[in-house]
């Protein structure tokens, strides 16, 4: 039988920057292990902190061991799960080999004539800073980089003949299982191989009643050994009537023992984890045990706080995944990363499906290549029997194929190749060719598309109807179409800022080490860098609008609930969709558009994540966020049931604010309806501008299923009908708003006067010039670079269309300056369609053109002179923008907007309210 001994635990380390260990017999000297310091093992040297975050290079281990109850007549092997990147091992002085590769186990066999009563392992461990040729990931390019001996090292004793691996494929429909073994023979002898199927786990319980199976694999004396070490592959099929499946409801995992015996009896024993059930794409969706599943999907890079690459503990495993399904989620997407064996274990158990997908390389060569592919088949080995992954990617947004893959038949083909070798290696299983960018053979049509919500709303409705749903082709390389695969949307997504003090905590008081991103060059933008948020907080108005960086990440992550519901509610409202993957699950260092923080704590709001993110969801069809007192509306519902079972129920509606409600009858028997007109009510009136929730709830058999919130505005035009004080000179603008304003009671003048306020959108010469004398000045300044005139100041334009800088932005507002108006200071639905398109640049940017991407200049000194009113940030509180800047001029002042406002003043309730408000504060100042 086999037996084992542990290795984990303490082992000497030091650094070798010179490389000069193997030279000088590091491995057998014991001078220059007076330097070195005790580590844990499993180690990540990073984790040591100091010099050692950012080190690359060569690193040594060295360990003393005994191994007792060793049996001289059997073979030891020394087993590691993963060392980064690149080893070599000595036992006792002398050489026994080496393995490159960072993510996936190796194992070396020890010579029996090497052995000692007591032993020395040295491994020097090699991970280069020139890493563009080998599989990566993350770790390294945009995260802090891992190094070293980063899971279990045993060493495993075993006959002269044992079992490899068993590779466990179900098939459902037939209700059998094909059983792969792979067997290293040794001696003289005939071989017997029997197999025991028994229940292993469901969920947290350790067993369930179910039958067992057992049998002899093969016909006797099939497998016999000739007397040299070889390996032999044996497949057979076996019967399993009756055996349970494996869902996310219900995830039966059996295991399998495989035992090896001779003439005198059992020699090795062999043990495997698997479950029943199948996984295929047809009619747009992917199915699951022949039932068609909606993804939910979140994308996960499984980085930690304090362990860097692994989980502290399988409890933390648990726990994760488990928030994970009461977030609503039925999938996680782990990006880039051989994922480690006991979290997909976890995921087996407890039913969570896994999108699996190789580290990456960068550098298009045919070594790298090399390297990726052998990456690949070891993560194949290693994680085919885990019925929870149901997808292998191969590539990601075409990193490693440089970008070009459109352009590129060589690529091309190369991706057709590796999705072929796969799928033969795999066919039960989906695969992915290059996730989220150009396909050419795969089982997912999958797209990664990031836009920020509410600004970009209509965008991310057109690109979801015209791009994904309307032009399935359009994400293939010609000749190569659409062949109707499952569209999913696996990536997108909003940042929320975290609280600093509560990452400071957690790090006994001081900043993490990755406030200085760790990652290459592409990534030190200033707002990937988390001190920038501590030198601008103080700065572009933020502090007047929201006190406090910690009130403003709080804000910053309800803003985040906002959006990610808005893009979510878009794609569920369409079954043409068929799924999403959010990015992301957790925050990972300076990237801040997790679910959760680094420190897997949810953010602000959500608690109600289930609203739009469950299996069961009710959606309002609300065709504009902000009306009239008065208006009549009509809204159509939408209801998502992804279980697919029959329920009938009501759906009721009320105005939280107001005492207003109804009732909708439902009958549901499919996974989706629409119900058109379903919420009728006419707008009540108001003595002000109310705030209001319309709240949904459907309810089954007296029982909540689910429940919505949608934020409203309620305006009363008498609001805006009062008498005004103060002249307004119209200058450039068109007839339409000079009627409005009449219309709003504003008194226009043709001649300017020192009273007047003048409004323009234009600033030429003359309109400098009165501001200049003394006069004030609004300026609406929307168009940005297509106006005209624009005096002393010049604008930058936000990212139209899909952007994922954009995602990360935020605008705001100093809230206080529009008092009685519902304005939130992250700016939520209550500036439905106002939001800016061009924003005054406070800090430098990159212009993306057609050819290249030009670096312009933005100007500090106007937010430094004038007052900020409303602003805009992307990420950690960088490249600063101003919407609404009254800025001195002469000596008078101009109000620069870049709000929306113009064609919307006078029908649109908000932007009428704050175009008065603006004319009080272009006069007068803010309060």
């Amino acid at each position: 039988m086999r037996q084992s001994w542990s290795l984990d635990g303490e082992w000497q380390f030091l650094i070798d920057p010179l490389q000069a260990g193997e030279r000088e017999s590091w491995y057998d000297n014991e001078q220059p292990w007076n330097e070195s310091r005790k580590v844990t093992v499993p180690h990540i040297w990073q984790r040591e902190g100091g010099e050692l975050v950012g080190y690359h290079g060569v690193a040594w281990y060295r360990k003393t061991i005994s191994l007792p109850g060793r049996d001289s007549g059997k073979q030891q092997c020394i087993c590691f799960d993963a060392v980064d990147y690149r080893c070599a091992v000595w036992w006792n002085g002398a050489y026994i080999g080496e393995h490159e590769g960072g993510f996936t186990p190796f194992e070396l066999s020890i010579p029996a004539l090497l052995m000692q009563e007591e032993n020395q392992v040295v491994l020097s461990v090699f991970d280069p800073k020139d890493n563009a040729e080998i599989p990566i990931g993350k770790q390294g390019s945009w995260y802090t980089r891992v190094s070293g001996i980063w899971q279990s090292v045993k060493v495993e004793e075993r006959a002269s003949s044992y079992v490899e691996s068993v590779l466990v494929t179900p098939d459902l429909d037939g209700m059998k299982l094909g059983l792969r073994a792979e067997l290293l023979v040794g001696g003289r002898h005939d071989l017997k191989l029997d197999y025991t199927i028994r229940p292993h786990a469901l969920g947290e319980e350790n067993t369930f009643e179910a039958a067992s199976y057992s049998g002899e694999l093969g016909e006797p004396g099939e497998i016999r050994s000739e007397g040299l070490n070889r390996s032999i592959q044996v497949n057979w099929d076996k019967p399993v009537p009756g055996m349970l499946l494996w869902s996310t409801e219900a995830p039966h995992l059996y295991e399998i023992e495989v035992c090896l015996s001779d003439a005198s009896g059992v020699i090795d024993r062999f043990v495997t984890i698997f479950g029943m059930r199948k996984v295929e794409q047809r009619d747009g969706r992917i199915y699951v045990n022949n039932g068609p599943v909606y993804i939910r999907g979140a994308l996960d890079q499984a980085f930690y706080p304090d362990s860097i690459y692994t989980a502290g503990s399988v409890d933390e495993i648990r726990k994760e995944i488990e928030l994970a399904k009461q977030m609503g989620f039925n999938l996680l997407r782990k990006h880039i990363k051989v994922e480690i064996p006991e979290y997909l274990y976890w995921a087996d158990r407890l039913g969570m499906l896994i999108w699996a997908e190789p580290p990456n390389f960068v550098k298009w060569t045919e070594a790298a290549r090399t390297r990726f592919v052998s990456e690949i088949e070891a993560m194949l080995k290693r994680d085919y029997n885990h019925p929870s992954i149901i997808i292998w990617s191969i590539y990601n947004e075409e990193w490693g194929l440089e970008w070009d893959l459109e352009f590129d038949p060589e690529k091309q083909k190369h991706v057709a190749e590796l999705y072929d070798w796969l799928k033969e290696w795999d066919p039960t299983r989906l695969i992915c060719d290059n996730s989220g960018w150009t396909h050419i053979k795969t089982d997912i049509n999958d797209h990664h598309r990031y836009f920020a919500c509410p600004e970009q709303l209509d965008e991310w409705r057109e690109d979801l109807d015209e791009l994904l749903i309307g032009n399935p082709d359009k994400n293939f390389v010609a000749p190569y179409r659409s062949q109707g695969e499952p569209i999913i949307v696996s990536e997108f997504g909003v940042w929320g800022l975290p609280s600093v003090e509560r990452l400071k905590d957690f790090y006994d008081g001081n900043e993490p080490w990755w406030f200085i991103n760790q990652g290459e060059e592409t990534h030190q933008d200033d707002y990937k860098k988390p001190t920038t948020a501590l030198d601008n907080m103080d700065k572009f108005g933020l502090a007047s609008a929201f006190g406090d960086f910690e009130t403003l990440a709080v804000h910053s992550q309800r803003r985040m609930f906002r959006a990610v519901k808005s893009l979510i509610e878009e794609m569920r409202k369409r079954p043409a969709i068929g799924g999403y993957v959010v990015t992301e699950f957790t925050d990972i260092e300076w990237e801040t558009n997790g679910w959760l923080d680094f420190l897997r704590q949810p953010k602000e709001g959500f608690d109600r994540l289930i609203d739009f993110n469950g299996a069961c969801c009710v959606f309002a069809e609300v065709e504009r966020a902000n009306l009239w007192s008065g208006e009549q509306v009509s809204w159509e519902l939408v209801l998502t049931n992804d279980d697919g079972k029959r329920m009938s129920g009501e759906v009721k509606w009320s105005l939280a604010n107001s005492a207003m409600q109804g009732t909708v009858q439902v009958e549901l028997d499919d996974v989706w309806k629409q119900l058109p007109g379903a919420i009728a009510f006419t707008v009540p009136e108001s003595k002000e501008v109310l705030a209001e929730r319309l709240v949904l709830e459907w309810i089954v058999e007296g029982s909540c299923v689910a429940r919505n919130e949608y934020e409203l505005t309620f305006t009363p035009k008498q609001l805006v009908n009062a008498d005004r004080e103060s002249a307004v000179a119209i200058r450039g603008l068109n007839a339409s708003f000079q009627a409005a304003l009449e219309a709003n009671r504003w008194h226009t003048a043709d001649t300017l006067t020192d009273e007047a306020v003048m409004v323009t959108d234009c600033l030429d010469k003359d309109a400098e010039s009165f501001a200049r004398q003394g006069g004030s000045v609004l300026f609406l300044a929307e168009k940005g670079d297509g106006l005209k005139a624009s005096g002393p100041f010049t604008f930058r334009q936000l990212a139209p269309g899909e952007s994922w800088p954009r995602a990360s932005s935020m605008n705001y507002v100093d809230s206080r300056c529009f008092d009685g108006l519902p304005l939130l200071p992250e700016m939520g639905w209550e500036l439905e369609g106002l939001y800016p398109d061009y924003v005054l640049p406070f800090g430098d940017y990159k212009k993306v053109g057609v050819k290249r991407t030009v670096n312009m200049f933005g100007n500090p000194g106007t937010a430094e002179a004038g007052e900020v009113i409303s602003g805009y940030f992307q990420g950690w509180l960088g490249q600063n923008g101003g919407s609404i800047v009254r800025h001195p001029l002469g000596k008078g002042y101009v109000t620069v907007v870049t709000w929306k406002l113009i064609e919307r003043y006078g029908h649109e309730p908000m932007a009428t309210m704050i175009v008065n408000r603006l004319l009080h504060i272009a006069k007068d100042g803010t309060p």
